[in-house]
């Protein structure tokens, strides 16, 4: 005889589940158009061959890499080849192909980062604060410092001419985020470097080494001024009775690059503050092929040449706005439906949005205030800016053998 089922005995709902519930019920994510179909033993061989190479992290020789390499190619394209027989049309189809795109490009650089050996080697791991900031890391993907004051005001000083650039141009209403930041030149150089002996001094670089298994530098920096009138993170679904309490929160498509965001500005609730959720990242609960999907999702049809760039017609930063890439999102198989930045997607007052503001966690401070994250494992989000400015840095962590060949994709990262 089956026992009862009690609220005690019912599967509780992950964060995972509230969340595709939260697109199901959305009234802006609703089409006739059924999702595609996909065989699940094509989704399990992804996966299983992905996860393979990730577990054995270092202990593949080139040729057994090479061979489970062409395994995780096959068996991803063999879930993309089922979802293009469903294609309705040739603009669904160019989705399908672009996103398989997208995937393979990925999966080519997370493949490179599973393959690199673990090594704690140069990693200073003696100090009993540095301990503790690395496991925080390995539990919640983040720890939070503070800078001193003189290098808190060096930065400004080298900064100084890019932000009165900044003020420049948000007086004359040019206010989107590559107006309002800079991550190249002379004076990003410098401010890398003196937060670089800043971090190494404080031993950041050794617990964020630590985590990731290679000692780490300052790859990167971007120096952004964030103003009240600045609106692309506003949200432009109508018909809601507010915007969700969520806004711009995302997890980060690099899974080799850890961050950080640096306060250069006392910032409070009015003017910014940066958010993180502890754990929403495994209570999501993502298979890999999923997870892969989300973090490249919003480059399809961002290519000039592509037939999707006037199809979409997207705003920026902010793909969900356009009702022809929601239409192909929902196309896509629950399983295999997600969006990194699915802050903005979150339906007010849903079971997801209540689950996540009681996670929230809101870093306010003086400046110098910081916090160092994995933003692949840690949904974050910037903060909204309603009253003054916030001046702050955003920081990409590279391994210090790797810096002349990530240069490139760390300035896509900070940007």
């Amino acid at each position: 005889m089956l026992a009862p089922v009690t609220a005690s005995s019912r599967p509780t709902e992950g964060l995972g589940d509230q969340l595709q519930r939260s697109y199901d019920q959305h009234p802006r994510f609703r089409f006739a158009a059924d999702a595609w179909e996909l065989e699940p033993e094509r989704l399990a061989a992804f996966d299983a061959a992905v996860a393979f190479v990730r577990d054995r992290r270092g202990a593949l020789t080139r040729p057994q890499f090479a061979a489970w390499s062409r395994r995780c190619e096959s068996a991803l394209a063999a879930v993309f080849e089922s979802l293009a027989g469903q294609a309705a049309d040739a603009l669904e189809a160019r989705f399908v192909a672009e996103l398989h795109a997208e995937c393979r490009r990925v999966l080519a650089e997370d493949l490179a980062h599973y393959v690199q050996p673990l090594s704690a080697r140069g990693v200073a791991l003696a100090d009993p604060a540095v301990q503790e900031h690395a496991l925080r890391m390995d539990r919640n993907a983040c720890f939070f410092g503070r800078l001193p004051a003189d290098a808190v005001e060096d930065i400004l000083r080298l900064g100084a001419a890019d932000v009165a650039i900044f003020r420049e141009r948000a007086a004359q209403g040019r206010c989107t985020r590559d107006d309002l930041s800079v991550n190249a030149g002379p004076s990003v150089r410098q401010i890398a470097r003196r937060l670089n002996a800043a971090f190494h001094a404080l031993g950041v670089l050794d617990a964020v080494g630590a985590y990731i298994g290679r000692r780490m530098i300052v790859g990167g920096v971007s120096l952004e001024l964030s103003v009240p009138q600045a609106r692309w993170w506003a949200n432009a679904f109508d018909g809601l009775a507010r915007p969700p309490a969520t806004l711009y929160a995302h997890l980060d498509e690099s899974i080799g690059y850890p961050k950080s965001i640096v306060y250069l500005t006392d910032v409070a609730l009015q003017n910014g503050p940066t958010s993180c959720y502890p754990r929403a990242y495994r209570d999501l609960q993502l298979g890999l092929l999923q997870e892969m999907i989300g973090r490249v999702l919003a480059n399809v049809g961002n290519d000039p040449a592509s037939p999707l760039k006037a199809h979409y017609a997207k705003a920026y930063h902010q793909s969900m706005t356009s009702e022809p890439f929601r239409r192909h999102f929902m196309r896509l198989p629950p399983e295999l439906r997600f969006n990194s930045h699915f802050g903005w997607d979150v339906l007010p007052d849903s079971a997801a949005e209540h689950a996540l503001r009681a996670r929230e966690d809101v870093m306010l401070g003086p400046a110098g205030t910081f916090i160092a994250f994995d933003g692949a494992r840690l949904l974050h989000r910037g903060g909204m800016v309603e009253q003054r400015d916030r001046i702050a840095l955003q920081v990409v962590f590279a391994a210090s053998t790797l810096k002349s060949r990530v240069a490139g994709r760390v300035r896509r990262a900070v940007a």
